[in-house]
């Protein structure tokens, strides 16, 4: 196996533009400028085949390097290619570390092989070829070879994380695509109605699938200008940000939607549309800016939390929810109005300009001309006959019940008296002729001058306050839409306003009901409070990587037989290191320094390897460069006294006797003496001693003449600097800028095992930079990765906690009460901690993943409770009342909005092969539609009811609009005793009614045959629209 990965070569482009060729040893790494510090049980036979073979054929009487005996003299004659020691903790894997360790021999289980890669930014475009094959070949060859022998090979390179990550990117694309595109299609569907099947070809008009197009649009369109703003500032995109950004603006921007349709269709009918238009904005518009703000100012406040990805973020997703809430209350609201008005004109979904036909009456297919779509909207004129104007044979018309229908193709047909259910039939939206008794009950006979729309109300209202009662009917079909033709269909949103209505709201408001749900939701609180203090912090790094990757066997072996931990480098900053300080002795652990030193306190942390992670001393450049120029040790600092043409000019350095060119050529060294005769005072170098030697020291290459040579081993150890004269940051100026000194932690097998080292590194250093008066610190190459989570609690807290109550005093402003605004911040303390809990039960960790999407789940949580209490606060009545009432107007646009959306995309992340979107997206988000659910749609209305804050009206607070919106929902209902409510609160008298008690007109505030002035600003919105829209005349008309 070694021998095919010595005989790698990798073609790549060099700098030159040039083809080239990379193998091991144009790569790897070279202390010693010859042979590759590969970390293998190998170089205990110098990476020989011969040299191995020839030394196990040696007879039992001879001293042979068998692995047993490298195993016990590994630091002699066992010595590696490049001449350094090979421990056989790095080699070896699997054996205990306990005291049932017998011997390497006996206990070990895994071999572990490193090859070094040389970091010089010169050699990154070979080292990253030579990588690719090294993987390709790994995958294949040296796999079947090792299951050949009867093992197990597992492994990876440093650019794996990276090429792992990115083929995860496109693996699950297509997951996170499908997602999307389920979401977009439940968004259609619930938008959309079924007609009956006679009308089957009307699914092609109510489909809707353009307004849910246009709705997704905008959303995309807020996500790519934030994206945009946030990279102009210099922001960084992240994968978090690019997966959970769209999610969290679908949804916010999905519920508007659904706010916004459920608003306009529960409008008066009679109104022109975009009065309609308005009253729905109206309506639904502040319970929207209530949830927007308080998104935009929670997201605002997660941007001060340390964490960078958190950060950036939080940022993105306050402009995006911003953006969206800005285009859904502009331009939505206009394709809104642009969609009813093709359903009004019967005319293809996506492809508005061709216009679908329908059955009539007697099952013939009726195809309108385009050029009637303007005379829908037409007023009628009376005439003599009480015909409507233009009406005449080749005229096709609509009506209800009573009504007289022209025939088609030129023939007559009187419906009159029929006993058809109403519900069951479908007209063009053309104008009507006004039945007998509608015209009766105007007075003279003569017919107002009022819109097509509200003489179908009329009737409508005439049909359903008669004797002849709706038959035959599904629950939730609505009677009412764009033209009658359309009256009859059946859609998601009318038959969860019907659940709602006639099951969830009355079902909730008995006592029992509530007292258990209650007792469910504080047993969950409980449950929560006991599940938190477990939850674990870190992300796995197989989590994040897919679940066929190569990598994930590499990681569980990994733990699983590794028996050294990471080096870690203590790095002290500014050492002075001239003759007198005490910087050396606070550092050294030789003869004469501080029993306190730094090295000592390594030592002795290594003594303690459970509580301190420290696995052995360090590797001190200050003790070997200490030892290297006592002249106790006379062959390894050493110095010419005269010009040489192998040394060089005289006061060269010498190396050690047995180095070339001593060893080949003993005249060369001859007159060589010790760089120093004697210490001096106090027993250290000064600083001219050390600006001259220590470069010496760390280029002296380490043999048995002088092992205390520096060159390997302390190639790294002291910062460089190229502008000083001794080649060493700061050196010549008697202050060493930086230094590091090499330990090991204890083998980290698990997340809170890399954390804990971390934090105990970090109280290590900050312990002795104090009590030496030295500036250390600790660096590790896991800690860049783990730094995060030392303070994650505080982060989540933060992230938590201010956008809470960012959200209480938003609320609070928008509502007006502090009672409510308390709830409502109580619903969302209950959520995060209950979706905390779930977290434990769901194996979910605490890092930047999770706490975005905690984030984004605050958000989405204002989603689910905030309107629901905003129509609390503007509803009339007892609290039970308003509560029933907050939950009819409210709970269906909120299930279908933004509960079944995000549960339709959820689930198919489900499916995902990255288990980072299976862990972290797919059961969190999952535990958040629930859970929001759960407290927008059940404990919100329960606690309300009991508890909720006093109604505006209570207060003083109650505007006119709201009692418009009371006469205007009581006059489509058709109920007596509403209509007479809602006069009575808008201070006019009631309706008047016929002798059977059928209502007399249309519309709350006409008597007498003539409409009367309505107070509220229903009456001046009709005057202004019919202003804009029809000049003078019929703004007077409207506003009489």
């Amino acid at each position: 196996m070694q021998a095919k990965v010595d005989a790698i070569s990798a073609t790549y482009i060099g700098k030159d533009g040039q083809p080239k060729t990379a193998s091991l040893t144009d790569v790897c790494f070279k202390p010693f400028g010859t042979s590759c510090a590969t970390q293998s049980i190998l170089q205990y036979w110098h990476m020989n085949r011969t040299f191995y073979q020839e030394e196990q054929s040696k007879p039992s009487y001879r001293v042979k390097l068998s692995p047993d005996y490298c195993f016990g003299h590994w630091a002699t004659q066992c010595r590696s290619a490049f001449e350094a020691p090979m421990d056989p903790h790095v080699i070896l894997g699997g054996f205990s570390t306990g005291p049932d360790f017998r011997n390497y021999s006996a206990d070990a289980t895994a071999f572990v092989i490193t090859y070094p890669i040389d970091s010089n930014p010169d050699n990154l475009e070979a080292a990253l070829a030579w990588e690719t094959a090294f993987i390709q070949l790994a995958n294949t060859e040296l796999s079947s070879m090792a299951t050949g022998a009867k093992l197990k090979l597992a492994f990876q390179a440093e650019r794996s994380v990276e090429d792992e990550l990115k083929r995860e990117s496109y693996t699950d694309a297509s997951v996170v695509a499908v997602s999307y595109l389920v979401m977009l299609g439940y968004i259609a569907l619930a938008l959309a109605a079924i007609p009956p099947p006679q009308q089957f070809l009307q699914l092609f008009v109510l489909s809707r699938a353009s307004l849910g197009a246009g709705g997704v649009l905008i959303v995309a369109c807020s996500v790519a200008g934030a994206m945009g703003l946030c990279s102009m500032f210099g922001m960084w995109s992240t994968l978090i940000i690019m997966e959970v950004i769209p999610f969290l603006v679908l949804a916010v921007g999905v519920d508007n939607m659904f706010l916004l349709a459920h608003a306009l269709g529960r409008q008066d009918p009679t109104l022109p549309l975009v009065t309609r238009a308005g009253l729905a904005l109206g309506s639904a518009g502040p319970s929207i800016t209530l949830a927007a703000s308080c998104e935009v100012l929670a997201f605002g406040l997660g941007s001060l939390t340390p964490m960078p990805a958190v950060r950036n973020f939080s940022i993105c997703a306050a402009t995006a929810v911003l953006l969206d809430f800005i285009l859904q209350v502009t331009v939505f609201v206009a394709l809104l109005v642009l969609d009813t008005t093709r359903l009004h004109h019967n005319r293809l979904d996506c492809l508005p300009c061709v216009r679908v036909p329908y059955r009539d009456t007697s099952g013939n297919w009726v195809h309108d001309d385009v050029s009637e779509d303007e005379e829908s909207y037409e007023p009628l004129n009376p005439n003599p006959g009480g015909r409507s104007r233009g009406q005449g044979p080749d005229r096709r018309g609509w009506g209800l019940g009573n009504l007289n229908i022209p025939g088609f193709g030129g023939a007559r047909s009187d419906h009159q008296g029929s006993s058809q259910d109403p519900g069951e039939m479908y007209y063009a939206p053309q104008q009507q002729q006004l039945p007998t008794s509608a015209a009766a009950a105007a007075g003279d006979g003569a017919v107002p001058e009022i819109g097509v729309q509200q003489q179908q109300q009329q009737v409508l209202r005439s049909d359903l306050g008669g004797s002849r009662r709706m038959s035959g009917v599904l629950p939730g079909v609505t009677h009412q839409g764009p033209g009658l033709l359309h009256g009859d269909k059946v859609s998601l949103q009318s038959l969860l306003q019907a659940y709602m209505e006639r099951v969830h709201a009355p079902l909730l408001m008995q006592p029992l009901v509530q007292v258990l749900v209650i007792a469910v939701f504080v047993t969950g609180l409980f449950v929560a409070g006991a599940l938190i203090p477990r939850l674990s912090v870190g992300l796995d790094q197989a989590v994040a990587l897919p679940r066929d990757s190569y990598m994930q066997e590499y990681y569980s072996d990994l733990m699983k037989y590794l028996r050294v931990g990471p080096p870690l480098y203590l790095v002290v900053s500014d050492v002075n290191v001239a003759n007198g300080t005490a910087d050396v002795d606070k550092l050294c652990s030789v003869a004469g320094c501080r029993r306190d030193s730094l090295s000592v306190r390594v030592s002795d942390a290594s003594m303690t390897p459970a509580t301190s992670y420290i696995a052995s001393p360090a590797a001190s450049w200050i003790d070997d460069f200490l030892s290297w120029i006592n002249p106790s040790l006379p062959t390894c600092c050493r110095i010419s006294q005269s010009d040489s043409p192998q040394l060089g000019p005289k006061g060269s350095r010498c190396p050690p006797p047995d180095q070339p060119p001593c060893s080949t050529n003993a005249t060369a060294c001859a007159d060589c003496v010790s760089c120093l005769t004697e210490m001096p005072p106090g027993g250290r170098p000064t600083a001219e001693q050390v600006a001259r030697f220590l470069p010496w020291f760390l280029d002296a290459v380490p043999s048995e003449g002088c092992a205390k040579g520096g060159a390997g081993a302390y190639n790294n150890a002291i910062q460089k600097d190229t502008s000083d004269p001794t080649g060493i940051a700061g050196l010549s100026g008697g202050v060493i800028t930086a230094s590091a000194f090499r330990t090991y932690h204890t083998p980290l097998n698990h997340q809170h095992d890399f954390i804990a080292a971390l934090s105990a590194a970090r109280e290590f250093t900050e312990k002795a930079s104090q009590e030496l008066g030295l500036n250390v610190y600790p660096y590790s190459i896991f800690h860049i990765f783990f730094e995060q989570y030392l303070d994650t609690r505080r982060s989540a807290a933060m992230l938590v906690g201010l956008p809470m109550l960012a959200v209480f005093c938003v609320a609070w402003l928008f509502t007006g009460t502090l009672w409510g605004s308390a709830i409502l911040l109580a619903m969302l303390v209950s959520m995060m901690l209950q979706l905390a809990g779930a977290m434990y039960m769901a194996g979910i960790e605490v890092n930047a993943v999770s706490l975005v999407n905690l984030a984004m789940a605050l958000g989405i949580s204002v989603e689910f409770c905030a309107h629901v209490l905003h129509s609390f606060c503007v509803s009339h009545g007892s609290r039970i009342t308003r509560a029933k009432t907050a939950l009819v107007k409210m709970g269906a646009p909120v299930t279908s909005g933004i509960t079944l959306t995000k549960f339709a995309g959820v689930v198919v992340l489900a499916f995902a092969r990255t288990q980072i979107f299976e862990v972290y997206y797919f059961r969190l988000y999952l535990a958040l539609v629930i859970l929001g659910a759960a407290h927008g749609l059940v404990l919100l209305p329960v606690v309300l009811s009991r508890i909720g804050p006093p109604s505006w009206s209570d207060r003083g607070v109650q505007g006119s609009q709201d009692r418009s919106s009371m006469e205007l929902e009581a006059s489509s209902s058709g109920d007596r005793a509403r209509l007479d409510s809602a006069a009575a609160a808008a201070g006019v008298p009631g309706v008047p009614t016929t002798a059977d008690g059928t209502a007399g007109v249309a519309a709350a505030g006409m008597q007498d045959g003539r409409p009367e002035r309505l107070p509220s600003v229903a009456a001046s919105g009709m005057a202004a629209s019919a202003a804009a829209l029809g000049g003078p005349e019929q703004a007077a008309a409207a506003e009489e």
